[in-house]
């Protein structure tokens, strides 16, 4: 769920999400790297390590593109950073790019942060970020936004997956 700095500063947020029994990591609050941690006062950062002691998870949303310091980062320790597209989108092309995004992914490994890409277009895209060592990679590679319905049957066909990619390219 997209979280805005105001959503989190709502005075009854944390009651409301105890309320709801939410099952730890069942939920996951993307915040936008636009909002400065840095200059964070510390309700907005108490109201971050309540959300995360409710077993909710914070990701990083947009990583890349907004203000967040390494020391924010490691004050914040979020479950996950979101790389940003437009940092992966040029990946094949620029040596600059992929060292860029394989410091970000470093960085993700030290403190213990998953990484996930953004905008994964081609399968070329997947395979390099795979060996950059990123965790999750989401994308059009894989497959276009679909119904439900549409979804359960591409699921449960398992078209997706490296081996059957393998199984089809063989029998053509």
């Amino acid at each position: 769920v997209n979280v805005s700095c105001q959503r989190l500063r709502e005075e009854n947020l944390i009651d409301k999400l105890r309320a709801m029994r939410i099952r730890p990591g069942a939920l996951t609050f993307e915040l936008l790297e636009s909002i400065s941690f840095d200059t964070a006062d510390e309700g907005l950062r108490q109201a971050i390590d309540n959300i995360k002691a409710l077993g909710i998870d914070i990701e990083l949303d947009d990583f890349g593109t907004g203000h967040a310091s390494i020391i924010s980062l490691l004050e914040l320790s979020p479950k996950r950073l979101k790389i940003d597209r437009r940092l992966v989108r040029p990946l094949l092309e620029s040596p600059a790019q992929q060292s860029l995004v394989r410091s970000i992914i470093d960085i993700g490994k030290v403190q213990g942060i998953e990484t996930v890409a953004e905008g994964v277009e081609t399968l070329a895209h997947a395979e390099l970020l795979r060996r950059l060592g990123c965790h999750v990679l989401q994308g059009y590679a894989f497959a276009k936004p679909m119904a439900a319905e549409d979804f359960l049957a591409f699921a449960k066909a398992r078209t997706w997956t490296a081996e059957r990619q393998r199984e089809q390219r063989a029998r053509t």
